[in-house]
This record gives C-alpha cells, structure tokens and sequence, in this order.
C-alpha cells in the first residue's frame, strides 16, 4: 500500500510538471496569438532579509563649530562640491566661484525662521534662522548648516544588522572664511554587526610657515569621518550620533576634568591626524578653548529612500526643523577652471605655486583668536591623487508594479484565457497527485 502511494506520489509530481511546462507554453502562445504588445521582466533577488537601496540620503552638520561665526573673516561655513584652488591661504569671496551651495546630488541646507530647511546662498551662509549674522562671540547660535547627499547605493539588512551604502559627490568643510578648508569625497557608510563607520575621501590644501607664498595640495586618502558604537537600523533608516564624548583622538587634546566631562572628547584619530595638515586639527577635539562645546559631533541621519526622508533631531533649542523635499535644481555644474569638472581643461594645481597672499593673513601666520600657525606640509610638495570610485549596490527592480500596469492595459479575454489555463492546470495537478487522474505514458 505504501509502494502504491509512493508510485501515485511521483506519477502526480511527473504530472505536475508536465502541465506546469503547458501552462508555461500556454502563457506565451496566447499573448502572442491576441496582441502584438509584449513585456520584459527582469528581476533581481538579492541576498535573503536584504533591502537593496538606490536612492538613500545622507544628512550631517558634522559640528556646530562647523557653521559658527569665526574670530575674523566671517564665518565658518559648508560648501557643496571639492573646492578648487585659492591659490593662497586667504578668505574667499563670491568672484572666486570657490563656493557652491549645490553640486550634483550634494547641497547644503539650513533652516529659516519657520523651521523649515533651505539650500543656503553665498548671501545666507553665516546667517542663523533668524537672518542675523553669526558671530564667534555670541555662543547660543550657529547657522545650523547640513550637508545632504542623495543617489546613495548599497544594502541594508536588519536581521544581520549590517549595511553597506556609498554616495558618490563631495563637499568642503571652510573654516575662517576661507583661510583653510578640505574636502570629503565619496563617503561611505560602512556597518557590521550594529557597529558602524563613515569614511570617505579626504582632500584640501595646506601652507608652508617656512614660506608664506606656497599653498600646497595634500596627498588625497581615506579618511573616518564617523565611527558608531551602536548603530540601530530601522525599518526606513535612522538617526545615530557619532562617538564623541570619551574618545581620545590627539595627544594635543585638553586634559579631561569635571568641567568639561560633558563634551569632553575628540573625531577619530587619522580624522584628527589629517587636519593637522589642513590648519583646523583643533576644532576637532576639545583643546581648552572656550568654544569646546561646539566641537562635539552632531548626529547622522540615514534615509533609505531620499524621497521618504527620516526627520532628523532639532539641532537648536527649540527648533521643529522638519526635512525638506528634493530641490529640482539640485544639479550644478562646477566653474569651467575647476579640475572637477570633466570639461575643464585646468591643470591640477602646481605644488608650491600661487603668489602672495591677496587677502587675510599669510599662510604660516597665526589663525586669528587661536595663535597656532598653519603646519608645514610634511615631505615638501605633494601631488594630488584622483579620489576612488565607489560603485553602488544594483538596486531591486520593483516588479509589482510593472506588472499590475501591464495586466491593466490587456484585454480582458485574454485574461479570462489566462485564469482559466491557470484553473484548469491546478485543479489537473491535484487530480494526478490525488491519483484521480493518470497520465498515458505513467
């Protein structure tokens, strides 16, 4: 009896594939019996509990002294974009073109007087929501200014709770008006079991104090922008804030006391190590000054679809910043003299060249307020290096909704034909494997 099943058994899965390769033939011929149209699925299944993302956005101010007033020459601000060459340790101005509020899929915000963000202005970029323009002295306001980067590709996977996404663009972070600024390219978020890392390629310019006419590029490397100690990936993103408060980063930093315990801390180190070459190492790490507290990081906001953003924190005191929506003019194009742009014909910049300072101090000179000189570059001249190329993850195809588009524009015979092969095919494949139903050559 038991032989008996069996035999059943195989003779009905025999059938059911035989009817299941009708069916399939079925499909095919009776489309292209009825309609010329026809439609190309691809699709792509990515790994088990895996989200493919396509279009995440990333969004950061870094820090608030990132966008606070500066001792001279303005403020310290954000800019959209790798910035080109001053030629000078010297604050920009709006002729130079060196600030850009929108590059590619990169812009900086900031918020106005109703809360919401807006993409900033030359004309904007040291005012706070209010409109009044920040100063250095005043310690309760900033600009508020983010960078944010959408197109970002790669992968989350909740049950793993690991994640991989790349953004390709950069931005410039200027601190004095101009008087020293670098760049971050590429950045990638990088997480492995809860525990995350953002890096991304570091570039920028820095000063000779032997020689107040040299402005030398800097050799372009990896860099931690942020690392995560505890990263919790949610179901459209997330908000995390970067490990700060504790962390030793330089052996300049200020000794940890009572006082200042609450915003004691530093940016990873070879972040640190870094602008000890660019002139801004200390407004990475707490030095003893008295804007400490401007220094600790800000946190990170992750959106897995930029056009369904995750609200970030209020990053003032009673603010209700709500995120905007996608600028539709986003999109600029780099000036005809910046190497970034692939039509430039401008040489990248000549190590040791540019000339006298055209305004603020000389490089070498003490930054104002903070009386450390620009470093000297290590090794002499350095040669700017192209910054690497991440590839983004291949996105999932949604294919619901293609296919629902197409079965609403076919004729409804044709799909009363198909539901009926389907019904006629299911009720023969139970009919064989209940053993009501033999097939001739069983």
């Amino acid at each position: 009896m038991r032989r008996d099943r069996r035999i059943g058994l195989v003779r009905g899965l025999r059938a059911f594939v035989a009817v299941g390769i009708a069916l399939v033939g079925a499909a095919a011929a009776v489309p292209a019996a009825m309609a010329d149209d026809s439609v190309s699925v691809q699709v792509e299944i990515p790994a088990a509990g895996r989200l493919a993302v396509s279009d995440a956005q990333l969004r950061w101010g870094l820090n608030a002294e990132s966008s606070s007033g500066a001792h001279a020459f303005g403020c310290n601000f954000l800019s959209a974009g790798a910035a080109g060459d001053a030629g000078s340790s010297r604050a920009w101005t709006k002729v130079d073109g060196l600030y850009r509020a929108t590059a590619g899929d990169v812009r900086v915000e900031k918020p106005g007087a109703d809360g919401r963000m807006r993409v900033a202005t030359w004309d904007t970029k040291c005012q706070d929501r209010a409109g009044a323009t920040v100063t250095a002295s005043v310690t309760s306001t900033t600009t508020e200014s983010e960078v944010v980067i959408d197109a970002g590709g790669g992968y989350v996977d909740q049950g793993e709770r690991s994640a991989r996404i790349a953004w390709k663009g950069s931005f410039t972070v200027v601190m004095y008006g101009g008087l020293t600024y670098w760049s971050a390219t590429d950045p990638v978020l990088t997480v492995v079991d809860g525990v995350g890392t953002l890096t991304a390629t570091g570039s920028g310019y820095a000063a000779d104090r032997e020689d107040a006419s040299r402005w030398l590029p800097l050799k372009a490397r990896t860099i931690t922008l942020a690392r995560f100690a505890h990263v919790e990936l949610g179901a459209t993103g997330f908000v995390v804030t970067p490990d700060y408060v504790g962390v030793r980063g330089s052996s300049a930093q200020a000794a940890r006391t009572s006082a200042n315990a609450a915003y004691w801390g530093s940016f990873p180190a070879d972040f640190v190590a870094f602008q000890v070459e660019t002139g801004q190492s200390s407004y990475w790490y707490t030095s003893g000054g008295e804007r400490d507290r401007f220094k600790v990081a800000l946190p990170v906001t992750v959106s897995f679809d930029a056009d369904d953003p995750v609200a970030p924190p209020a990053p003032g005191p009673g603010a209700t910043t709500a995120p905007s929506p996608r600028p539709t003019n986003a999109v600029t194009t780099p000036p005809a003299d910046d190497p970034s742009n692939p039509t430039s014909s401008a040489a990248p910049p000549t190590p040791g060249g540019g000339g006298p300072a055209t305004g603020g101090p000389g490089a070498g000179a003490p930054l104002p307020g903070t009386g450390t000189p620009l470093p000297t570059s290590p090794g002499g001249s350095f040669a700017a290096t192209a910054a690497s190329t991440v590839l983004a993850a291949t996105p999932l195809i949604p294919v619901a909704q293609h296919v629902g588009g197409w079965l609403g524009d076919q004729d409804p015979l044709l799909l009363g034909s198909l539901g009926l092969v389907a019904v006629v095919g299911t009720v023969a494949a139970v009919g064989f494997a209940r053993g009501w139903l033999v097939v001739p050559w069983s």
